[in-house]
């Protein structure tokens, strides 16, 4: 029993030096390609939950406008559609109406908090968040006017741009 124990101790060798590094670089090609989708997936996910507060921001907003008919802005305002949606920490802000473009101060990620910042007067309004990926999103809402203009800023310099649709 014991011979053969030393005859197969003679006959392993073990692997070399050059096939260790071929199979460490291999593994470092494959992380090298999943770890950059990974983080694209993780930013796409913080996008979509920003979009996702704006959209359920607006619901609220909405609401409220079916008994005041208007959505001016203020502290009753905020008490209201912090009421009809607790979950969303509403804060107001000011609007660039023209541009259609909400302002929102850079350096908050803002979604973290489930917080939007929002604008209105009588017949608009603009809701907007900083997603923790560091890009913005809002909308802009005219009653007068047909239609909504969703705001994409991806580079943070809160001059979004203005599409049908993010």
């Amino acid at each position: 029993m014991l011979q053969k124990l030393r005859k197969r101790m003679r006959g392993e060798k073990g692997f070399t030096l050059i096939e260790l590094l071929v199979v460490i670089i291999i593994i470092a090609i494959l992380a090298a390609i999943a770890i950059p989708t990974f983080l694209g997936q993780r930013q796409k996910a913080q996008d979509a939950a920003a979009k996702s507060l704006v959209r359920n921001a607006m619901t609220a907003i909405e609401a409220y406008y079916v008994d005041a008919q208007t959505f001016t802005a203020g502290a009753a305002m905020t008490a209201a559609v912090h009421a009809i949606e607790p979950s969303i920490t509403f804060t107001a802000a000011a609007a660039d109406v023209a541009t259609s473009a909400p302002t929102v101060a850079p350096g908050g990620e803002l979604t973290k908090n489930n917080e939007v910042a929002y604008f209105g007067n009588d017949t608009t309004y603009s809701v907007a968040t900083e997603a923790a990926s560091g890009h913005y999103f809002g909308v802009h809402v005219d009653k007068a006017a047909a239609g909504n203009v969703f705001v994409k800023d991806l580079d943070g310099s809160g001059a979004g741009a203005a599409t049908l649709n993010w």
